[in-house]
């Protein structure tokens, strides 16, 4: 059954950006769609998440995972924890980062210390390519808060498909305004 989910960033919620825009498109494509509110939202915790998400939804072969912000982090992390035999359709993500090393404008207002339970100790890339059929990075050049070369890594160490979308800032609302209640160019990839 196909299935879909969509992981919200920090301090984020299933109502912003987006999200409910994705998730009705990909019910159009007979996807059912799982946004939930993540435990901890304002300090991400990668453990807490993976218990919390593993209890209300099942990984398999149909599987769309989306991670928005600190949410790709996660979906990340999530894949790195998954059990060996389970590999899921397609990860996207969407302004994603591999560290809390981010901009100076983001970190006067967020911590650097609300990422500390974010990332695994270490990132298994082999281990996070085997565990997705593919990988699609959406990254803006304008975007205020993560700089280019997250999305580089991600490209390089997934073999992903990186997509750079002009002046879409950090795909979000709050740092763009209310047309990032839809996110068109995704959709292509559902």
């Amino acid at each position: 059954m196909k299935n879909a989910l969509i992981v919200h960033g920090i301090g984020g919620n299933p109502t912003l950006n987006w999200y409910q825009y994705i998730a009705r498109k990909a019910r159009e494509k007979g996807y059912i769609t799982y946004i939930p509110q993540l435990p901890s939202s304002n300090k991400p915790d990668l453990e807490l998440t993976y218990k919390f998400i593993t209890e209300k939804f099942l990984f398999d072969e149909e599987t769309l995972l989306i991670g928005h912000s600190s949410g790709a982090s996660l979906a990340l992390g999530i894949l790195q924890k998954l059990q060996e035999e389970i590999v899921i359709n397609r990860t996207i993500l969407v302004s994603g980062f591999i560290d809390p090393n981010l901009t100076p404008e983001l970190h006067t207002y967020i911590a650097r210390s609300d990422y500390d339970k974010l990332f695994p100790k270490a990132w298994d890339w082999e281990k996070i390519r085997r565990t997705s059929g593919d990988f699609i990075i959406f990254y803006s050049p304008s975007d205020p808060f993560v700089q280019m070369h997250h999305a580089k890594t991600m490209e390089e160490k997934l073999h992903g498909k990186l997509v750079l979308v002009p002046d879409a800032l950090h795909f979000s609302v709050n740092s763009g305004g209310e047309r990032f209640r839809e996110f068109s160019e995704l959709v292509e990839y559902l």
